[in-house]
């Protein structure tokens, strides 16, 4: 249980991007991710350490649903509103919907959570592309069986896309993970 809980208080961490005590650091305190150049490399190992056989969170099963609820709304850049909507919008006010707060930019999104590949992505993950800068300018939410929703400026609107198109594929940076697990109702686990 001990091994468990400290599973889950990383996986809050990682989502929060905070980090708590000395335990916690030592979860992945080895010569290996010491031998790590670089911050994408660690939270990629990172990734593969944490125990992907805790059960999904309620709000990752209920994204999906969300974001199909808002399937057709105007593209407009900078948008907040039902009225027309960008990306980062979309994903924040799909989040918001189930209860999870994002900055409002794909830029500061792509802070939160943990990188997953693309063959172990999951619905509700974020797909993070380089669009007209270097930085994720980006973002939708993977639907499942190669597909995407988010708001294109190229489909004028809320859409559903297939993330293996070229130019998906050519401009594809990376994608994350958030989680937000109930310690408590984990705890109580047999």
């Amino acid at each position: 249980m001990k091994e468990k809980m400290k599973k889950v208080i990383l996986s809050l961490l990682v989502f929060t991007g905070v980090a708590l005590g000395k335990e916690i650091l030592e979860l992945f305190d080895s010569d290996y991710y010491n031998s790590l150049k670089n911050s994408y490399a660690k939270e990629r190992y990172k990734a593969v350490m944490i125990d992907d056989g805790l059960p999904e969170p309620d709000f990752q099963k209920s994204i999906v649903d969300f974001a199909i609820g808002l399937l057709g709304v105007k593209y407009r850049f900078g948008g907040e509103s039902i009225w027309g909507m960008d990306c980062s919008a979309f994903v924040q006010k799909v989040y918001a919907m189930a209860g999870i707060s994002l900055p409002r930019t794909a830029r500061y999104q792509a802070k939160y959570g943990m990188f997953v590949s693309r063959e172990n992505l999951k619905p509700g993950d974020l797909l993070f592309f380089r669009t007209y800068a270097r930085f994720p300018s980006h973002v939708g939410i993977y639907i499942g069986e190669g597909k995407m929703i988010h708001a294109s400026s190229a489909g004028k609107r809320i859409i559903i896309s297939d993330i293996d198109k070229d130019f998906y594929l050519r401009n594809f940076l990376f994608a994350k993970r958030l989680f937000l697990y109930n310690i408590e109702e984990i705890a109580n686990e047999k």
